[in-house]
């Protein structure tokens, strides 16, 4: 089968590789669409860890079952897959905290992913998908499924107040899945001005793109006006020194974003000054049904998310366009059959 293998730092190549091994209780599925995630772009500049190389990327795919060695899936249905491959017996597996499993692998970084053709996974690891379901949206039923991760580990109620920083695929999908869930998006901030005018036009009160407008709506709300919960999605430490600093006393914030080896400096003090609670938040969890209910119930729309579809054949260009993302770039995904 044809698939994209990355061999080291920004060099990934399209080739023939072998066809996937179907062992006892997993599917074949043929790709339909695979979106390119950050963590993907970190992994082709050689800056996240964990990966072994050379590997196939991509965890944010779709596609349709081709054949299946478990009762759980059939030929044709359409899914879409969890990251993770996991021990299943362990404290965090039976927790539903996966990720932090001593045996974690995962798909797009230890084991082959969804810029080919085809990909093998347990069928454990699949969500079935109604019939007709577009593809192309269909791979956002991960990332959603972290979005709404991400609020199950906040603990957000309807009817309170959320920031969202960094508006990409992850922040927009977390807006999104916000409003959904009863939240009120007061605020999304990204320093790209279009990605903050997407996030005005899916339901955030005010979206904002220049640091010094941050800065004059902190002052005009108060403190009083500060959000419940902030969410940021980009892990840059710029980002998590504002969330701390716009979150209301007493508040949360969710850390889904994270760059491998940069640092973040900031005044303890900010946490028992403010009595604000930090939360880490990785994978899933035991959201993807959710998600895909979401999609298929049209409450979060997707269409402002992937701006880009390249063909399986370019993609090396497709990650470069991820990589460095011009103004009117979000989530780029792969054509498995281009």
């Amino acid at each position: 089968m044809r698939a994209a293998v990355l061999n080291g730092p920004r060099d990934l190549s399209v080739g023939t590789v072998p066809d996937p091994v179907l062992p006892e209780g997993w599917a074949l599925v043929r790709v339909a669409y695979n979106a390119i995630c950050g963590s993907d772009v970190s992994l082709y500049n050689d800056v996240w860890h964990g990966a072994a190389l050379p590997a196939v990327p991509g965890h944010e795919w779709s596609g349709t079952v081709a054949e299946t060695r478990s009762p759980l899936v059939s030929p044709g249905d359409i899914v879409a897959g969890d990251i993770a491959l996991t021990c299943g017996h362990c404290s965090w597996c039976r927790a539903g905290q996966v990720v932090m499993c001593p045996e974690l692998r995962e798909f797009g970084f230890t084991d082959p992913g969804g810029c080919a053709e085809f990909i093998a996974v347990p069928a454990t690891n699949l969500v079935r998908l109604p019939p007709g379901t577009d593809l192309l949206a269909a791979t956002q039923t991960e990332p959603l499924a972290v979005a709404l991760h991400a609020l199950d580990r906040v603990r957000l109620e309807a009817g309170e107040t959320v920031a969202v920083l960094g508006c990409g695929g992850i922040g927009l999908n977390v807006l999104q899945a916000a409003r959904a869930s009863g939240g009120r998006v007061v605020l999304a901030v990204d320093p790209i001005e279009r990605r903050a005018s997407v996030a005005g036009s899916l339901g955030a009160r005010t979206a904002l793109s220049d640091a010094e407008e941050v800065a004059r709506w902190i002052e005009d709300v108060g403190p009083a006006g500060l959000p419940d919960v902030v969410l940021d999605a980009c892990g840059e430490p710029e980002a998590i020194r504002l969330a701390a600093e716009l979150v209301r006393p007493g508040g949360r914030v969710g850390l889904i974003g994270y760059k491998v080896g940069k640092r973040v400096e900031m005044p303890a003090a900010q946490w028992p000054l403010k009595l604000m609670s930090t939360i880490g938040v990785m994978g899933p969890g035991r959201f993807m049904r959710r998600a895909a209910d979401l999609l298929a119930d049209g409450a979060v729309r997707t269409d402002r998310v992937i701006t880009h579809v390249l063909g399986l054949s370019e993609a090396d260009k497709a990650f470069r366009l991820a990589d460095q993302p011009g103004p009117d770039v979000i989530r780029v995904a792969i054509r498995a059959d281009g």
